[in-house]
C-alpha cells in the first residue's frame, strides 16, 4: 500500500453468516487500492465463520462473545490500526474500486466521514444514490422510519468515533449506523458522499434492516431521547 494513502481498516462482523463470508472478504481482496488491514470479528457465532476466516492469510481474526452489532464493531475500532474505519457487513461487498475511492475523496476533503452509494442485490433491487454532503437537518422520520440512507456504509476516523465512544450499545434492534452519524453529525463532523455505487447490499427475508423495521418505534424514540434537540 502507498504509504501517502489514508490507511483504511475494513472490519467484517460476523454472526451466522458464513456461508457468505467469503465472497466478502474476496471482494475486499480484490480492491484496486488494497485495505490497510483486514479484521474479523466473529460475534459469538456458532457456524464456519472462525474455519473460513482462518484460510485466509494476513487477516486478523477475533472472537468475542455474543453481544450484537455495535459491540463488535467496538471491538474492531479499540483493535484496529489504521486512520479511517469501515464496517462491511458479512453478507455484502464492494465494489472493486471502493476503496480507491474512497481514499481520493479522503485526500481531496477535510471529511471526517465518506460514505459512497450502494445498489441492493438479493430479495430487492434499489439502487440507493446518497444526496450530496447532507447535514442534521436532512435527517428525517416518516411514520418513524428513517428517509435517509447515510451511514449504512462509511469510512469513518478512527480518532471522530473513539471521541464519541463508538456505536451505542442502547440499538439494539438495528439503525447503529443512523444513530452513530446523528452523533458524529452533532458533534460538528462533516460527512462527504460519493454519488457512484460503490458497495453491494445483499437482502433478505431474514436481514437486520427487517428486524430493526419492526421496532422501529422503539429505535426512533431511542434517537429521540438521545438527540432531543436534533431529531423532532
Amino acid at each position: 500500500m502507498d504509504n501517502k494513502k489514508p490507511k483504511i481498516s475494513v472490519v467484517i462482523p460476523c454472526w451466522n453468516q458464513a456461508q457468505y463470508l467469503a465472497e466478502c472478504i474476496d471482494s475486499v481482496l480484490g480492491q484496486t487500492l488494497k485495505a490497510h488491514e483486514i479484521i474479523i470479528i466473529s460475534d459469538g457465532s456458532p457456524d464456519d465463520t472462525g474455519y473460513v476466516a482462518k484460510s485466509y492469510e494476513g487477516i486478523r481474526y477475533i472472537e468475542t462473545t455474543n453481544r450484537g452489532l455495535s459491540s463488535a464493531r467496538n471491538t474492531g475500532i479499540m483493535n484496529m490500526t489504521g486512520d479511517y474505519f469501515f464496517p462491511l457487513d458479512a453478507d455484502d461487498k464492494m465494489l472493486e474500486n471502493c476503496l480507491a475511492q474512497i481514499s481520493n475523496m479522503i485526500e481531496n476533503t477535510d471529511a471526517d466521514i465518506i460514505a459512497p452509494s450502494f445498489k441492493c442485490f438479493g430479495k430487492y433491487q434499489d439502487q440507493i444514490i446518497l444526496m450530496p454532503n447532507p447535514t442534521l437537518k436532512d435527517f428525517n422520520f416518516i411514520n418513524g422510519i428513517p428517509q435517509n440512507k447515510i451511514g449504512y456504509f462509511s469510512a469513518i476516523k478512527r480518532e471522530a468515533l473513539l471521541e464519541i465512544g463508538g456505536y451505542s450499545p442502547r440499538m439494539t434492534w438495528g439503525w447503529e449506523d443512523l444513530h452513530l452519524t446523528i452523533n458524529l453529525l452533532s458533534q460538528g463532523k462533516k460527512i462527504v458522499t460519493i454519488p457512484e455505487v460503490l458497495i453491494l447490499y445483499r437482502t433478505k427475508e431474514n436481514s437486520m434492516i427487517h428486524e430493526a423495521n419492526a421496532h422501529a418505534t422503539a429505535l426512533t424514540a431511542q434517537i429521540r431521547k438521545d438527540f432531543p434537540d436534533i431529531i423532532q
